[in-house]
């Protein structure tokens, strides 16, 4: 496991006080719209764009999805102040942390470094000012904890909730990644690049029974090459005729393409952690429960650490009958539920599982239970 736990304090409805928030090797975040899911899974791309010039914090970029800090700061009181940070193990398997204060700075209309806040299991010390202030200890020790800081940020991929339908052709760039891209877009080209990754994710799309296989063509005119230069046509295989027929992937139905990225990312192994929001998105209920198995697969193999935003009952259902069954072990699950006091922070809440793979307390404040709701409006849960 890569992030031992994410810091967040005053970012949307996040309240000032840092929160620690631990993860397994397996995270789930459920919970009601608008309370604090999403930003959760905001907090490393950000810190990813922040540590290009890590002295301004950087929202307004791609990777963090674009926002004013006025409208990111909790409340938008601009007196308050922005932490984010995470934790990590790092190469002699001590636990370090480090998280960056940022305040808002009317002068230069910046949100500024304040302090950085670094630890270990043992010893926690604030480094404040600029680099410039720094004392040659404080500076031999941000460098230190830099050096693994980054690393872990340039193993974390992010997907998010609307993925790019794939085109159905891509120009080549030749730059080689680990990354889909936010949206998947950079799918195609890995798939032409790497045919190991290919026929992983072909064996998944049998896994899932999607009906479909992928394949990547390339253009044989060589006046075709000479005039566009390298390029490749994805297609996929519907399996479900005799024999196979190749089609466009835009002539299959949305879930296809939203799915296939999800499926990319989870098959590269990055020893990273990939977070995806909503990866069941336009699927139907048996299959967002296989998806279930896809995340299994790709933690106790090892590729990935996962954090993941959902809204589906059925993809945690089959992730819970999994542990049930020995196949993932319960403490390399971690479901937690995101909701929002009454004066509107957000605040966190673990879910205590057993080896059976059950809830202990059950679903907190009724959730799921619109099931019984529509079924069973008698049982008095009827809205």
């Amino acid at each position: 496991m890569i992030v031992q736990h994410l810091t967040v304090g005053g970012l949307r409805t996040y309240g000032a006080d840092p929160l620690e928030v631990d993860l397994a090797p397996l995270t789930l975040l459920f919970g009601q719209n608008s309370a604090g899911k999403s930003t959760l899974c905001s907090i490393l791309p950000i810190l990813q764009q922040t540590a290009q010039h890590p002295e301004t914090l950087s929202l307004t970029g791609p990777m963090a999805g674009g926002s004013a800090f006025r409208s990111a700061i909790h409340d938008h009181d601009l007196n308050l102040p922005l932490t984010l940070g995470l934790g990590w193990k790092g190469t002699d398997h001590t636990v370090r942390s480090a998280a960056a204060e940022y305040r808002w700075d009317p002068d230069t209309a910046r949100a500024k470094r304040n302090h950085l806040i670094l630890g270990t299991d043992s010893d926690y010390r604030t480094v404040s000012g600029s680099p410039a202030q720094f004392t040659a200890d404080e500076a031999a020790l941000v460098s230190k904890f830099a050096v693994e800081f980054r690393d872990v940020l340039d193993r974390s991929f992010h997907l998010g909730p609307m993925r790019a339908r794939p085109d159905r052709t891509t120009s080549l760039s030749g730059i080689g990644d680990n990354y889909v891209g936010p949206a998947g877009e950079l799918m195609t080209e890995l798939l032409a690049t790497r045919p190991e990754l290919l026929t992983q994710v072909n064996r998944w799309c049998d896994e899932l029974e999607l009906g479909y296989r992928v394949k990547v063509l390339s253009p044989t005119s060589e006046d075709i090459l000479a005039t566009a230069g390298d390029f490749t046509v994805l297609a996929l295989e519907d399996t479900r005729v005799e024999p196979p027929l190749l089609v466009s992937p835009t002539a299959v139905g949305y879930g296809i393409g939203q799915l296939l990225p999800v499926i990319t990312q989870c098959c590269i192994d990055s020893d990273g952690i990939v977070i995806i929001e909503q990866p069941e998105v336009h699927l139907h209920p048996k299959l967002q429960a296989a998806v279930g198995d896809l995340l299994v697969d790709t933690v106790t193999e090892g590729r990935n650490q996962l954090l993941l935003e959902t809204h589906s009952e059925h993809l945690i259902l089959r992730l819970l009958r999994r542990v049930r069954e020995g196949v993932l072990n319960v403490d390399d699950l971690a479901i937690l539920y995101v909701d929002l006091h009454e004066d509107g922070a957000a605040f966190i809440q673990r879910l205590e599982l057993d080896r059976s793979g059950e809830l202990v307390d059950g679903w907190p404040g009724g959730f799921f239970e619109e099931r019984l709701t529509e079924v069973l409006p008698g049982l008095g849960v009827d809205r």
